[in-house]
């Protein structure tokens, strides 16, 4: 994947940097299962991607986990963790409860332990205000609302389909061009006055977006693609404007300085699909096959096995230091990474395996998860 910026006004300049896997490294070459792992991921990446795009095929997208959590049930365990430290409590509704053809993708930002803000793809913005989550209110944004980010209570940023709005604390501006549309976005604002944001989309050969925000208006930055379905960014996290990755589904990974984007050392397992990284320069990078991997010293560790978390199927981490994170999977467990060790997986939403799910943590002992079934649990 190359790169190359501009603003939105201006005509791009090309940046050298190479990052492209040979269109023959598709999904069918890895793991060693002829490419039995690949096809099933790529299936569900494509069912995953039309869901965020607003298309009613969430039973797809239900069924291809399944698949990929009885594929998964076939490997061997790993360790065994450390006594869980999650005391979550029990879900609650907060949305619209949807049927498997109707279910909607939440996105969940925390910036305290007292307020988070989440947002859905039915075009919905809620509150968490000292443990109380507000009705659904319509925010414009065109339709479905693919990611938020609050760095403090007084600032967010709502991104969908290629549009961007800003919170005050109070009110949402009026929604602005930020990127090339019929994408699906994820968002990371570590100051008021930066963002970045990742968006990609379920066509073959359709290039990802890299944007970045300044306070007051955004600038792209065009990549190549190789084609293949997997090669795409799918999640990005900055803990300064100065430092920044952002994940490929397959296996790539950007590193962002405050001026430019450049690949990161170290290799990185496919099927990345979130990444969360905290003031101090450390990552960590989940991978939907259960696999972690972290960013410390100027590189990415080699992938490591979550124990007991082979068969949940991992979407979303959040972490709060270098020295803790928390990891939930589309399964609806959870599981939390403290000074090397993880916690025994716990059942946060019961019910069977979804086609989205999302954490935010503030703090150690604070987080909280929605689903796309419209609950929320925190702990």
């Amino acid at each position: 994947m190359a790169i190359r910026s501009q603003a939105l006004s201006l005509s791009c300049h090309p940046l050298a940097v190479g990052l492209a896997m040979s269109p023959k490294q598709g999904c069918a070459d890895v793991d060693g299962d002829g490419g039995r792992s690949g096809r099933v991921m790529a299936q569900f990446l494509e069912s995953w991607l039309s869901i965020r795009r607003g298309d009613s095929v969430a039973r797809l997208g239900i069924a291809s986990v399944i698949m990929m959590s009885t594929m998964l049930s076939m490997f061997p365990s790993g360790a065994s963790a450390a006594t869980s430290l999650d005391k979550w409590s029990p879900p609650i509704l907060i949305g619209s409860k949807g049927s498997s053809a109707t279910q909607v993708d939440y996105s969940v930002s925390c910036p305290t332990s007292t307020f988070c803000v989440s947002v859905n793809g039915d075009g919905q913005v809620l509150y968490y205000r000292s443990g109380v989550w507000s009705s659904p209110q319509s925010l414009a944004l065109g339709g479905s609302i693919d990611s938020v980010s609050c760095p403090n209570k007084s600032f967010c940023v709502a991104v969908a389909s290629g549009k961007a709005a800003v919170y005050n604390g109070h009110v949402w501006s009026p929604a602005v061009s930020m990127g090339p549309t019929g994408d699906s976005y994820k968002v990371s604002c570590p100051t008021s006055t930066f963002c970045a944001a990742v968006g990609a989309n379920g066509l073959p050969g359709k290039l990802s977006a890299l944007v970045t925000f300044n306070g007051h208006s955004w600038t792209t930055y065009r990549t190549t693609t190789t084609g293949v379905l997997i090669d795409r960014l799918l999640s990005v996290s900055c803990s300064t404007p100065q430092f920044c990755m952002a994940t490929n589904f397959d296996g790539q990974i950007l590193a962002f300085n405050g001026k430019k984007w450049t690949p990161s050392h170290g290799s990185a397992p496919k099927w990345l699909i979130s990444v969360s990284c905290t003031a101090t320069s450390f990552c960590m990078a989940v991978t939907t096959t259960g696999d972690s991997t972290t960013f410390h010293s100027g590189s990415w560790s080699p992938p490591k096995l979550i124990p007991a978390f082979k068969s949940a199927y991992a979407y979303s981490v959040s972490c709060v230091s270098a020295m803790e994170c928390s990891v939930i999977g589309l399964s609806g467990a959870a599981t939390t990474w403290t000074s090397g060790r993880w916690s025994s997986p716990l059942t946060v939403f019961p019910g069977g395996p979804v086609a989205g799910v999302a954490i935010s943590c503030s703090t150690g002992n604070n987080c909280v998860a929605v689903n796309d079934r419209g609950m929320s649990a925190s702990r």
